[in-house]
């Protein structure tokens, strides 16, 4: 087996996971081909007071890259920080979808070092866009995340006209108390995605065969 086959396994393997934790697949996945648009995404944080540890480890050494949004490892520390309490990422789909919920996700507090997760956001809302130059997109739900009490958790999305989108921006609107920065460390992305032509064609084949 080469080390593709074993990280093809290994992806396989969490995407199944993922979708037996909430039932819906994830359309923010990186490996599926999600991405982050930088231009439209808040400056990452730096920290400048040294290296922290926990447990041998190094927390916020370094600036991390919005992508580990994108995911599944849920380390301490392997999240993306920006500074203050308001925030926002833009991400493109690999797709056009039906947006339908969002799952948002932090470390437990058991894990955290000293067990403290005022860094974890706490109102959020969440936007849709059918294109990458949209300024307004459209509403899809204002949020409060309870990271204390689920170190993930689903939200219903307000989408009653049902509206198609490949963008999805998170605004982070206050964090947990933490004066320095916000820790995000996943975004997960449900719904339903958007019949291609391609997908019509094959409908139509699959059914001109049935007599």
């Amino acid at each position: 087996m080469t080390g593709r086959d074993a990280q093809k396994l290994i992806d396989e393997a969490l995407e199944k996971l993922e979708y037996n934790q909430v039932q819906m697949p994830d359309f923010a996945r990186k490996a599926s081909g999600a991405t982050i648009v930088h231009s439209k995404t808040s400056a990452s944080f730096r920290n400048t007071k040294g290296i922290l540890y926990w447990a041998g480890l190094p927390l916020l050494h370094s600036m991390k890259s919005p992508e580990v949004l994108l995911e599944p490892a849920n380390q301490p520390g392997n999240c993306w920080s920006f500074a203050g309490s308001q925030g926002h990422v833009f991400i493109k789909l690999p797709k056009a979808i039906f947006p339908r919920a969002v799952t948002l996700e932090h470390i437990s507090v058991r894990v955290s070092p000293g067990e403290n997760i005022s860094s974890a956001p706490k109102d959020f809302a969440v936007y849709g866009m059918k294109a990458e130059n949209e300024e307004q997109g459209l509403f899809l739900g204002e949020f409060t995340y309870m990271a204390a009490e689920h170190p993930f958790e689903t939200f219903q999305l307000k989408n009653e006209r049902s509206d198609s989108i490949q963008y999805v921006k998170l605004e982070v609107l206050s964090n947990w108390g933490h004066p320095e920065y916000t820790c995000v460390y996943r975004l997960r992305v449900h719904g339903d995605a958007v019949p291609t032509e391609e997908d019509s064609a094959w409908h139509s084949a699959g059914n001109n065969r049935v007599h």
